[in-house]
């Protein structure tokens, strides 16, 4: 059995985007698994994990890391070759909705939730988040979810319209099926409404919305 290692807060939350592109292609693929919730101070001083980040699992000894690395081997080991949802037809194409939801979703949603964050996290995290992400961002998260709220440029409003642009021509992120793609961009909407309140998608969004509401039926939350 996969055991996967799921980054946790207070109260069993379980609110990291990364670890959610796996849940979702999981339970996509009715594929058994134990999570096993671990806060991030818990990972940090676990030789087990060495400079591994979360997701991790462990599948028949074999430790694996990285989201799209973990996606790929549950894809290669337990789905026949022509139902894989991650192939060489569209593994270029997922490259880059997995690059562009790291470096500008992800991002567009951080501005909006570091500060929000710290009221989810297990208590023996919170001092290591603020300083980790105080030294990272150049201020407190306080500072920073403050700063970017009030700032005129709405990122995340972008990166929405963005998809919803996608939406317009299309059932889904690449095409008329589901792919790999909607486990990404969903697992990152799902980090943002765990933690914040701020990161609601505009009602103007129809198609995005839409999109939102179907996969997270289908996947499961």
């Amino acid at each position: 059995m996969i055991t996967l290692f799921d980054l946790s807060g207070k109260n069993d939350l379980r609110f990291s985007p990364y670890c959610w592109r796996v849940k979702y292609l999981l339970n996509f693929r009715k594929i058994t698994y134990q999570a096993k919730p671990t806060c991030f101070t818990e990972r940090m001083n676990n030789t087990f994990f060495g400079d591994a980040k979360l997701p991790t699992i462990t599948d028949d000894g074999i430790k694996i890391t990285n989201s799209f690395n973990i996606a790929e081997h549950i894809e290669n080991k337990y789905v026949d070759i022509d139902q894989r949802i991650i192939n060489s037809d569209n593994k270029s194409s997922l490259y880059f909705i997995n690059h562009w939801s790291d470096h500008f979703l992800n991002a567009s949603i951080l501005e909006r939730v570091a500060y929000d964050i710290i009221s989810v996290l297990d208590d023996k995290d919170i001092e290591y988040f603020i300083e980790s992400r105080s030294k990272r961002f150049g201020m407190s998260p306080k500072d920073f979810q403050a700063r970017n709220i009030k700032k005129s440029e709405n990122s995340f409003y972008k990166c929405c319209n963005f998809l919803d642009k996608i939406l317009e021509k299309q059932r889904y992120l690449l095409g008329e099926n589901i792919t790999y793609a909607e486990m990404i961009v969903l697992g990152s909407f799902t980090w943002g409404e765990k933690v914040s309140k701020n990161t609601q998608i505009e009602k103007k969004f129809e198609r995005l919305s839409a999109w939102k509401k179907e996969l997270t039926i289908t996947l499961g939350h």
